[in-house]
């Protein structure tokens, strides 16, 4: 992975910078929607008193998690996260007011998930610093070192560099992460579902033939779409949300879905085309979705099938 993540700030530009350059800078010709090495995808926040929020206050206690996807469903990685309080800043990456309040360091390889669990500081002054900011390195299928000045680098590999950046909540400022419900996903008009043995042997996965069309759809629930102040006439009144596909084999229409509470149901779904067999043996082929909102809310989850030649 030699790509720099940044998934979050600015909020008009999430989507756009953090899979472009999770795709690959360096290879223009790389799909964006093809899995073929470990990615880093996006991040949730989650506040203890209520998972489904992204904006803690101060003294609450938190979890900051990274999407990880691997072609074979197996991320092995190695990781250092950081958060700190941040002032607000117009462009580029905010600096640290302070020393970070809280750090996770994993440098052996082999964790499926990069997270780092901290606490808002009780003290923290949301006048003057109103955001988070978390940054680290996350180094896939080798260990981490750090320097003699602390900062990390991978074993084997340059990494990925995340960083992210989240609101505290305030008496203006509470958000709302949109969330993937089991019955988010359709498959060709039908209910997909997950399922713990995603492998073709088990016989729980969907099936489809090597070279046809399919339509995956995704239907959020109108509780997503959040309702937003509107400074004036023309700004939106309630949420648009980003989702963004992508698996580790086949070709996906679309990189990504813009959808708000009144998108029809055919523009709520991307076609995808199965691959070409070569041998006689059925392919597990592995999806991968991220739904963003604007304002640092995230979900991820995962389907299977199996494509037959």
């Amino acid at each position: 992975m030699n790509a720099r993540a940044s998934l979050s700030r600015p909020p008009s530009k999430v989507w756009l910078v953090a899979v472009l350059c999770a795709a690959g800078c360096d290879d223009s010709l790389k799909s964006v929607s093809l899995i073929e090495e470990t990615r880093v995808l996006g991040a949730r926040i989650e506040v203890e008193a209520d998972p489904h929020r992204s904006s803690p206050n101060p003294g609450e206690h938190a979890s900051l998690r990274f999407f990880l996807a691997a072609p074979d469903g197996q991320p092995r990685i190695s990781y250092a996260l950081s958060v700190c309080a941040v002032r607000l800043v117009n462009s580029g990456f905010p600096a640290c007011e302070g020393a970070p309040f809280a750090s996770a360091l994993e440098p052996d390889e082999g964790h499926a998930d990069a997270r780092l669990d901290f606490q808002v500081p009780e003290d923290l002054d949301r006048e003057v610093t109103p955001h988070v900011f978390a940054r680290g390195l996350i180094c896939a299928n080798s260990g981490l070192n750090l320097g003699p000045d602390g900062s990390p680098s991978c074993v084997t590999g340059s990494g990925t560099e995340v960083a992210f950046e989240f609101g505290l909540a305030g008496p203006d400022q509470s958000n709302q992460s949109p969330t993937f419900a089991a019955d988010t996903f359709s498959l060709d008009g039908e209910p997909w579902a997950a399922t713990a043995d995603a492998t073709c042997d088990s016989g729980s996965l969907r099936q489809v033939m090597a070279k046809t069309r399919h339509a995956l759809r995704v239907d959020l629930a109108d509780s997503d779409f959040e309702t937003l102040t509107q400074p004036t006439s023309v700004d939106p009144g309630r949420e648009t949300l980003l989702v963004s596909p992508f698996s580790n084999a086949g070709e996906l229409s679309n990189g990504f879905l813009s959808l708000g509470a009144d998108t029809p149901p055919v523009q709520r779904a991307v076609s995808w085309d199965a691959p070409a067999i070569n041998d006689a043996l059925p392919r597990l082929v592995r999806f991968y979705f991220v739904v963003r909102d604007a304002r640092a809310g995230e979900d991820f989850a995962e389907r299977a099938l199996c494509v037959l030649p």
